[in-house]
This record gives C-alpha cells, sequence and structure tokens, in this order.
C-alpha cells in the first residue's frame, strides 16, 4: 500500500494476504519467511484497513488485482477480535460476500473459489483479543514473562497502570528490554523477538501455510 492523497494498492501475487495495517504486514512477513521458507515470496501480505475500512479496500484490492491482470487463487484475511472475535468474524464475512466472493463457512477455513478465500480472527473467533494476545501467551511460564508480569501487577498494585490493554502493555515492555529495543509486535518480529514454532502461534502458521498451498 502507498499513500498518495488516497489508499493505493499494487497487487503482485497470486495469493494475498490481508492484514490491518503497518505492524501486522511487518509481522506477518516475518512470520511467512519463517513458515514458508522458499515459498515466502508466493503470498503477498497487503494492508488492508481494520473494521471500518476493510469494505471498500478489499474492493480497491480486487478491482487493482483486475486491472494489472493477476488471476487471484487466494485471498486470506486475518483480523484482531477486539473486544468481541463473533463480531469481528461476522464483519469480515458480510464484507467478503458484498465484494461478490465467497466466504468460508467456519472460521480457520477457505472456501473453495476461485478465488479460495480464509479468515482468520486473532486469537479466535467467539473470545477478545489481538495479536499481541498471542505474543504474550508464548511467553508464558517463562522467566522473561514472569519478569514482565510482575512489573505490570506491580504497576497495578501502585494503581498506576493507565493502560486498558494489558496484553499491549505486557508485549511493549518485553519489547523494551531487548538490544534494541522497539515499542511494536511488528518491529519485534523483524528482530527475531517472536518464537514462531511456539504453540501460541499454531493457528496463524497453519493459516499461513495453508493459504500458501491453495489453488496449486
Amino acid at each position: 500500500m502507498t499513500p498518495s492523497g488516497r489508499d493505493q494498492f499494487r497487487v503482485e501475487c497470486e495469493r494475498l494476504l490481508l492484514v490491518e495495517g503497518r505492524d501486522e504486514s511487518n509481522l506477518f512477513d516475518a512470520l511467512k519467511s519463517h513458515c514458508l521458507g522458499e515459498l515466502a515470496p508466493t503470498v503477498q501480505v497487503v494492508e488492508a484497513g481494520g473494521r471500518t475500512q476493510f469494505q471498500s479496500r478489499i474492493l480497491a484490492i480486487l478491482k487493482d488485482a483486475t486491472k494489472r491482470g493477476v488471476a487471484l487463487r487466494a485471498v486470506g484475511v486475518v483480523r484482531d477480535a477486539d473486544t468481541d472475535g463473533g463480531a469481528a468474524w461476522a464483519s469480515v464475512h458480510d464484507a467478503v460476500g458484498k465484494a461478490g466472493l465467497q466466504a468460508p463457512g467456519r472460521h480457520g477455513d477457505f472456501s473453495d473459489g476461485p478465488p479460495d478465500v480464509g479468515i482468520l480472527i486473532i486469537p479466535d473467533a467467539q473470545g477478545r483479543g489481538a495479536l499481541e494476545t498471542l505474543c504474550v501467551r508464548s511467553l508464558a511460564e517463562t522467566p522473561a514473562g514472569d519478569c514482565v508480569e510482575r512489573y505490570l501487577t506491580c504497576l497495578e498494585d501502585s494503581d498506576v497502570l493507565a493502560s486498558t490493554n494489558r496484553d499491549k502493555s505486557f508485549a511493549h515492555a518485553w519489547l523494551a528490554g531487548g538490544p534494541d529495543p522497539v515499542a511494536r509486535v511488528g518491529e519485534g518480529a523483524k528482530q527475531g523477538r517472536w518464537n514462531f514454532d511456539h504453540p501460541a502461534f499454531a493457528s496463524l502458521v497453519r493459516f499461513v501455510e495453508r493459504l500458501a498451498a491453495r489453488g496449486a
């Protein structure tokens, strides 16, 4: 996506992974390189915006693919659950259908296209949470994770934790302890700070691997 007065999309691959923004794009670029290896270039990560932007942006993305003569084989959509995973699933499912695509019947699955379409809500389609939730889970029961947990608990006990998103606070605190501190989980992914082999990321890895194999 290139800003120039309005959002523009340059579709270059037959398999697209649509994510919300730049930070998610950074993380999934790192994750696809990790799990796909030499096949990573066959999947293009595209910033498609959140709930209020997705409807118009997916139409713009599809229009660009047609304009460039790219016959899409598969499109995967990843969204945060935020406060309601069910609502996030319904929103994406509805937008995909209005864009003229066949949405899958279940969370994490792919429809039979073309193009095949998959939808994944993070961390799931029922609860609440976001990408940072998985990052926090990947540090559970580790010495470093325990340190961050004690830090946040201390802030809470002192009634000075102003953040309303504990997972984001946890992830940011963990990243602050790195050799080159960064603030966002995608930036951390580019530094190799997240262990994508951890079970917490299994659903993301599986989804990206299935996307890369669709329409073969």
